[in-house]
């Protein structure tokens, strides 16, 4: 008894099915190995810009000078290079003078 579908089309779908579960997985391998290596490769070049990079969550800190005060998940600020201008005062602060 004839079904109707030709062999050949259950077939070519068979194969674009099997081509779309393994390319998806492939796909996610290559992908995480690359950002890997872009990753060793920026932490081995200093790149501050790890410290702002939405995609990256540091979860453990290596090495800091000795008495570094550590704060899980503070935000980086930095701090400005300007010196703060120094008042000199004498005398009574409450005078008129």
């Amino acid at each position: 008894m004839d079904v109707g579908v030709p062999v050949s089309v259950v077939t070519i779908i068979g194969w674009i099915l099997a081509l779309l579960a393994t390319s998806v997985p492939g796909y996610m391998i290559w992908s995480y190995a690359k950002r890997a290596a872009t990753l060793d490769r920026r932490i081995a070049e200093c790149d501050l810009s790890l410290l702002e990079d939405d995609g990256l969550r540091i979860s453990r800190l290596m090495a800091a000078p000795e008495g570094t005060q550590y704060i899980e998940n503070a935000q980086v600020v930095l701090a400005s290079t300007l010196p703060e201008p120094v008042l000199a005062q004498s005398g009574d602060p409450y005078s008129n003078k």
